[in-house]
């Protein structure tokens, strides 16, 4: 049987994303109000790409899937099949059974492939290297998905560390903004995510 095979999924993540950054380039076209609103679809979808991407990832190394670079994972278990990992994730020697898995955040990454995937492994360490921008696209995310106190608290917190001070402003104004950069965070976060991506399965 062959192994599951890691570039098939950073290939398909990355047209997925390439599409996106073509929306984002046509809606520069666009009356800002409209800019800000489909910056926003844009985000909630390109994060939804990196979890499932992220989510694949881990799913196809616990299967004995090989690094983009032809490395194998010194893995604590292998699954038998790439649809046997996410259970063997949740439930392989933990004390107490995971009831899902978390691939929002890097902290999470690595307590959902606990026990499977050793902390040492090139996957984790990748994840961990990354894990201030995935924080970042996460509360920028949550701000827009959920709109809680806590998830506009969060959201302040970016523009402060960003910026340097308070500032008051929408998530969709914060995505396409240039003011303060070359280019707008939006366009960051789409380099990002491909970039993140790469590394967690590039075994580097």
């Amino acid at each position: 049987m062959a192994l599951p095979n890691l570039s098939i999924t950073i290939q398909n993540s990355a047209q997925q994303i390439d599409k996106l950054l073509a929306h984002q380039i046509d809606c520069e076209k666009l009356e800002a109000k409209y800019q800000h609103f489909i910056g926003e679809m844009i985000m909630l979808r390109l994060f939804s790409i990196f979890e499932d991407t992220v989510a694949e990832i881990a799913y196809k190394i616990a299967a004995g899937g090989l690094y983009l670079n032809g490395a194998g994972a010194n893995l604590t278990i292998r699954a038998g099949r790439t649809q046997d990992s996410r259970n063997l994730f949740l439930t392989h020697n933990r004390a107490r059974f995971k009831d899902n898995l978390k691939w929002t955040k890097a902290k999470f990454i690595r307590e959902s492939v606990d026990n499977v995937i050793p902390a040492n492994e090139s996957f984790i360490i990748n994840a961990q290297a990354h894990g201030q921008i995935i924080d970042e696209m996460r509360k920028v995310r949550n701000a827009l998905a959920h709109n809680s106190p806590s998830a506009r608290a969060e959201f302040k917190d970016v523009l402060r560390v960003l910026y340097g001070f308070n500032k008051n402003i929408s998530p969709g104004v914060f995505l396409i903004s240039k003011r303060h950069h070359s280019v707008c965070n939006l366009t960051r976060y789409i380099s990002s995510t491909k970039l993140v991506l790469q590394t967690m399965a590039g075994g580097v």
